[in-house]
């Protein structure tokens, strides 16, 4: 199994990023995207230079799956409806749809129209984005084929219980 890994904007999730993937490379492989405003300095991301990135790191590839994380879900949801990319699988943590919205995503397409099996993982209360938030989105956008995983008692837009992840992507992407 082959995963491509999108993290989140802040450059903090970089090691956070190598750390999951060293983690998930004991049943997979896989390439993290590494983003460019991480090394100029920008504050944002550039969708537009990102998603060309993530066109390339996918080209020729058949049979894949995407790990994201924050805004990576964001890439990797407007990539899927766009028909950019076509991986088999996707998996979220810490979906920000309000910060989506904020940046005029158009967010509740991206999960309607969503036909892959995908799971979302979010701690109970992200700041971000609590849990009980999302599955009321999720409930109204109905994604064809999601399943979503609650973190208890949890108020960060932290995902490091490495060990967690693994067990739910390894069940989901197998």
């Amino acid at each position: 199994m082959h995963i491509i890994y999108l993290p989140g904007g802040s450059v903090k999730n970089k090691d956070w990023i190598e750390a999951v993937k060293e983690n998930f490379d004991k049943f997979s492989t896989g390439d993290i995207l590494y983003y460019d405003h991480w090394k100029t300095g920008d504050e944002n991301l550039n969708f537009q230079v990102e998603l060309k990135k993530l066109k390339e790191l996918t080209k020729g590839k058949k049979d894949y799956s995407i790990f994201s994380k924050s805004i990576g879900s964001v890439l990797a949801l407007n990539s899927i409806y766009n028909k950019l990319i076509n991986p088999q699988e996707l998996a979220v943590c810490g979906h920000p749809y309000k910060l989506a919205k904020d940046l005029n995503f158009q967010i509740d397409d991206y999960l309607k129209f969503l036909t892959i099996p995908s799971v979302f993982i979010q701690n109970e209360f992200d700041p971000l984005f609590s849990y009980v938030e999302l599955e009321k989105v999720l409930k109204n956008n109905s994604p064809v084929n999601y399943f979503l995983q609650k973190n208890p008692d949890l108020k960060t837009h932290d995902y490091d219980d490495y060990q967690n992840l693994v067990k739910i992507v390894q069940f989901f992407f197998t």
